[in-house]
């Protein structure tokens, strides 16, 4: 399963090649977007509970870059 947000995620558009490492990024889209933490990323609950796009600087994981 794949996250239906994915291909247009404004967070991994800006922030891909400044996550730390290729490997960062991997762990981040293979838990977040295709994984088991899907549920839990922090842009897809804040769309839902705000009904607004999250900002583009709200990482999956909750955090501000």
């Amino acid at each position: 399963m794949i996250c239906e947000k994915f291909e247009k995620c404004a967070f991994f558009k800006k922030h891909k090649k400044v996550l730390g490492s290729p490997q960062q990024y991997q762990l981040l889209v293979e838990h977040y977007c295709h994984g088991p933490l899907m549920s839990r990323c922090a842009r897809l609950t804040y769309e839902k509970e705000k009904g607004e796009k999250p900002p583009v600087n709200l990482s999956p994981i909750g955090e501000y870059m």
